[in-house]
């Protein structure tokens, strides 16, 4: 295997496993704003209003961090791909 062959594969699984990362941030995003449209009633685990704040602020920048890497990832394997 080429040493340009691993780096590929190393950028395109990076990619792979940041697209992976943003989708469960992604799904934690959309959990907790769908809380604050429709909360909870009844007897279910009700969340306080610092509980939403900190999900909010740990989620959104490691969103926008991990969408940069996915993106900066498959540029640079891509770009290598296409060089051979």
């Amino acid at each position: 295997m080429k040493k340009t062959n691993f780096f590929v594969v190393f950028w395109l699984l990076l990619a792979l496993i940041s697209f992976i990362t943003f989708l469960i941030f992604f799904h934690t995003l959309w959990d907790t704003l769908s809380y604050l449209l429709f909360p909870a009633t009844g007897d279910e685990y009700m969340m306080s209003t610092n509980e939403i704040n900190r999900s909010l602020f740990a989620t959104v920048p490691m969103i926008l961090l991990v969408a940069g890497a996915f993106a900066v990832s498959l540029k640079n394997g891509l770009k290598l791909y296409h060089s051979l």
